[in-house]
């Protein structure tokens, strides 16, 4: 049977039409190149991480950004953001094994009638996007106190980009002579994104109190990735059936 114009048109658009399609789908489907971002610096000060990482910084399978610092406050000493040692976790760290972070090291130190106090922000973004997602995330104080002076570190920690943000998630407390005490908190919905605040505060009272380490873990969960081999045998089933129907509507 010998096909008209009109039905050799209709044919070579619907033609036209799948591939075009189809080429969309493949480009959707292929990630866009984004730039490289660097490896967080192991030793650098939270100065230069303020000053060189405000777009992020990589650590294993976690970007780290958006670093502020708001103090020294207080009578007591407190460091400035120079003052301030930033060391890299890359999932070996003893006390958390396979989890990445970040650890700050500095000197927050109050005797009697003294306090002293800072806040350190950043944001943690996990880079394999929907299918890795933060579940979870630990502090670590380093301190120690003696007679009734305090050592405190609160956390905050909010899904996404969110700042100031006050959701209190973890508060380390040290006091009554103890040392090294560490919290680990399961938190949040899984979330791609948190914003993190800690306030480190050492209060003398009729004794002293000092901080000189703080560290942050994160952890994720795999969720299931998204099943595009399927999208693309279900576009290609629809359009074989399209294509069947055209050519039977052409034919009778």
């Amino acid at each position: 049977m010998t096909l008209s114009e009109s039905e050799m048109l209709m044919r070579k658009n619907l033609i036209r039409l799948l591939i075009f399609s189809a080429c969309a789908l493949t480009l959707a489907l292929v990630p866009a190149s984004a730039a490289v971002t660097p490896t967080c610096a192991d030793g650098q000060t939270l100065a230069y991480y303020i000053a060189n990482y405000s777009g992020g910084c990589q650590i294993g399978d976690k970007i780290f950004s958006n670093f502020g610092y708001t103090g020294p406050s207080g009578t007591g000493i407190a460091p400035t953001p120079a003052g301030i040692t930033v060391n890299t976790i890359d999932g070996t760290n003893v006390v958390y094994p396979g989890d990445i972070g970040l650890s700050f090291n500095g000197t927050w130190d109050a005797e009697a009638g003294q306090t002293a106090d800072g806040n350190i922000a950043f944001q943690v973004t996990v880079v394999g996007g929907a299918n890795q997602l933060i579940e979870d995330a630990a502090i670590v104080q380093s301190s120690g106190v003696e007679g009734n002076g305090q050592a405190k570190v609160t956390e905050n920690g909010c899904s996404g980009a969110v700042y100031p943000c006050t959701q209190t998630w973890g508060v380390v407390t040290v006091q009554n002579g103890q040392v090294d005490n560490f919290a680990h908190n399961t938190i949040f919905t899984p979330t791609g994104t948190i914003s993190v605040t800690k306030d480190i505060n050492v209060i003398g009272n009729n004794g002293s109190a000092a901080i000189t380490n703080v560290i942050d873990v994160f952890s994720q969960t795999n969720v299931p990735e998204p099943r595009t081999v399927s999208m693309l045998l279900g576009f290609g089933l629809v359009a074989g059936l399209v294509l069947r129907r055209k050519f039977q509507s052409v034919r009778s």
